[in-house]
């Protein structure tokens, strides 16, 4: 087995014990005030979405849109629009158009810590801090007040503190039905649940939305009760539309959240993603065939001239030595140096000279030499190679 499948198969046992430890650990428990009707987590509302579903099955409606949006789009729409998040805060456009659908005759149902400024304006009412001195020893508790929904107390003990909502001082609130309240010997009149007559349809504001998380509702039978006698509230018999947009959520809604959601899912993408990093650092390498050691072609010309230099030499034929160089020479003037030698004088010699950035004299000397050598009739080596020593000169 060669280091490189060593090593492949070593990171694959590792990614494989990682998986079984990061499966064998407890799932920590994920605690954001979500809202959502899809979600299960304890904040989240699928519960009370399912079992509203169950109530009014094909007339619960969910919304996706803004309000101002959905009213653009629904000009029919009739019944209560529900909205519930941890804070609202409407905008002056949606709640516009929410209040002048109110007014037709239909009902709002908002639960929040806090609601939007011009709505307490207009309906003359403030919302106060309700910070309970024992709440170290006893959850938040409230109630249903109305006689016809009363139901035993419910609690809530992951919160330390509420709101509730008071009459502003000197002024004349609207026609209001108090609904419930939290359960406080030492104060009273902590409303956390009112209705509201405006105009020709309602209004309900509760300050209590954790009361319809998956949490409340499973933690005691009491907050189920609690629950539904809210939705006894929404009128059975008209459209409920049940807003998704408002809750916190839905703002990190989107598909890859989605499906990073499941479990089977995520775990496919954790695998392919390191596979892909496995292969990108083993085999994305660019693969080729060795390329073979192409030995350049031999320049054999020298070999050959010496080989045939060797063979003159060994015959002893000096002379035909002599004027090749001589024939060698002559072309490498004419060819290189651009001179004509058809005048054998001293300008060629000076122009020679010049043009190789040799010494006059040994272009001179060479001159001689060659006059010297075609008019002997024997030719020794000596002068063979003085020749060629002049020539390589210049050359």
């Amino acid at each position: 087995m060669t280091l490189k499948n060593k090593i492949i198969l070593a990171l694959m046992f590792l990614l494989f014990f990682l998986i079984i430890f990061s499966e064998s650990k407890q799932k920590t428990i994920n605690w954001y005030p979500s809202f959502s009707v899809r979600h299960k987590m304890p904040f989240g509302t699928y519960i009370a979405y399912r079992e509203a579903k169950k109530l009014w099955k094909d007339s619960l409606i969910q919304v996706t849109h803004s309000p101002y949006v959905f009213f653009n789009n629904t000009s029919n729409a009739q019944g209560t629009y529900f909205i519930y998040n941890q804070n609202i805060q409407l905008g002056e456009t949606n709640l516009n158009a929410l209040l002048d659908w109110v007014r037709k005759g239909n009902n709002l149902m908002l639960s929040s810590h806090t609601f939007d400024s011009q709505l307490l304006d207009t309906l003359k009412f403030q919302l106060e801090l309700y910070y309970p001195t024992e709440f170290k020893k006893k959850p938040l508790e409230y109630r249903h007040l109305y006689k016809q929904l009363k139901t035993d107390t419910a609690f809530f003990d992951k919160l330390s503190f509420g709101y509730y909502l008071k009459q502003k001082e000197n002024e004349l609130p609207s026609e209001f039905k108090v609904l419930g309240d939290y359960v406080d010997k030492k104060q009273d009149s902590l409303y956390n649940f009112v209705q509201f007559n405006f105009d020709k349809g309602k209004i309900f504001l509760h300050t209590i939305p954790f009361s319809i998380t998956n949490y409340a509702i499973l933690k005691e039978k009491e907050n189920l009760k609690y629950f539904e006698g809210m939705l006894a509230y929404l009128q059975l018999k008209k459209p409920v539309y049940w807003d998704t947009q408002f809750q916190n959520g839905s703002r990190n809604d989107n598909v890859f959240k989605y499906l990073i959601s499941n479990d089977a899912f995520l775990w496919s993408y954790r695998l392919f993603f390191t596979g892909l990093f496995l292969y990108i650092l083993f085999e994305g390498k660019r693969k080729q065939r060795p390329i073979p050691v192409v030995t350049p072609p031999k320049n054999e010309t020298l070999d050959f001239a010496k080989t045939i230099a060797n063979l003159y030499l060994e015959n002893k034929e000096h002379q035909q030595i002599a004027h090749l160089h001589i024939k060698y020479f002559k072309d490498y003037v004419r060819t290189v140096l651009r001179l004509n030698t058809s005048k054998w004088n001293n300008n060629l010699i000076k122009n020679i000279a010049i043009k190789s950035k040799t010494d006059e004299k040994i272009v001179e000397e060479l001159f001689k030499h060659i006059d010297k050598i075609q008019n002997m009739e024997k030719i020794s080596s000596e002068d063979v190679l003085k020749l060629d020593e002049l020539i390589n000169k210049i050359i």
